[in-house]
């Protein structure tokens, strides 16, 4: 990544982080908030490709991790895995693939990535992150970041100067 992408990238991750700690954590819908640092890694993924996600997965989730109470490098590595994975699949898909289509495989991976999470951390050192609530923080977080999937696709395509957003050719590019 260039200087400029760099800092651009951690502008992004820091207003991310910002918004994830301190609006969105008394913004909550049935007590669950969304995941906005996770949601930056899919998104990097898209536009950074395997090694723009898994560093903007890290990255994120390493910050985010020094604020929560959980095992350091859980969420790094829950996130990184996603960005990367997200970057796999932006390579294998079409570049005209449908707006919809991308935003539910985002959406998707939100879900993939709070499963990983509660896995990793079942597994490696915190026992009792599944819980009987689970199932319904992971529906209502996977739908209310995808709400606001959207604006972050924008953040993370003007951070890796994507000169293509999600949208078809036919529809537009960003400049």
């Amino acid at each position: 990544m260039a200087a400029v992408s760099v800092i651009k990238n951690a502008i992004a991750i820091i207003f991310l982080l910002i918004l994830q700690l301190e609006l969105f954590s008394s913004l909550r819908f049935f007590g669950v908030m969304p995941e906005l640092v996770l949601a930056g890694a899919i998104a990097a993924g898209w536009y950074g490709g395997p090694v723009g996600g898994a560093v903007v997965g890290f990255t994120g989730g390493l910050f985010y991790d020094m604020y929560l109470a959980t095992p350091l490098g859980l969420n790094a590595l829950t996130y990184a895995l996603i960005g990367y994975l997200l970057g796999q699949i932006a390579n294998f898909l079409s570049e005209d693939a449908e707006l919809i289509i991308r935003l539910i495989i985002s959406v998707a991976a939100v879900s993939v990535g709070l499963l990983m999470f509660v896995t990793f951390g079942e597994l490696l050192v915190q026992p009792n992150l599944y819980n009987k609530r689970f199932g319904k923080v992971l529906v209502i977080s996977s739908l209310y970041t995808g709400l606001l999937m959207m604006p972050i696709h924008f953040l993370m395509a003007w951070a890796f100067n994507a000169h293509r957003l999600l949208l078809p050719s036919s529809l537009g590019r960003i400049r």
